[in-house]
């Protein structure tokens, strides 16, 4: 079971991924128009350790975090380790879905 839980995050990691490097194209451009100054995706109270004005550094921190998720389901970290991925990986896929929702408005006007 343990095996098929990895194997299901990898791919929404993997699925994930070209929309985080799209993302960050895109503010990438806005810092270069002087648009969208701030000082990172996720406050820093939040789930992620991670600091960044950039999608992808979040996106290696979930990616560690599932190198770091025991095999075994028995493992006592098993269950907070995930419940923590989870969240994380939740939060992650909501942000990025309105970033792009909120592109494809603007786009239209």
């Amino acid at each position: 079971m343990s095996n098929i839980i990895h194997q299901r995050i990898e791919e929404a990691l993997k699925v994930m991924v070209p929309f985080a490097a799209q993302a960050d194209e895109i503010l990438e451009d806005l810092k270069q128009e002087q648009k969208g100054n701030f000082s990172a995706i996720f406050p820093k109270h939040s789930l992620f350790k991670t600091v960044a004005i950039r999608f992808l550094p979040y996106m290696e921190e979930l990616d560690q975090d599932l190198k770091n998720l025991p095999e075994d389901m028995q493992d006592p970290a098993f269950e907070p380790l995930l419940t923590d991925l989870m969240k994380k990986l939740e939060t992650t896929q909501q942000v990025l879905n309105s970033f792009h929702e909120l592109r494809e408005y603007e786009e239209e006007k």
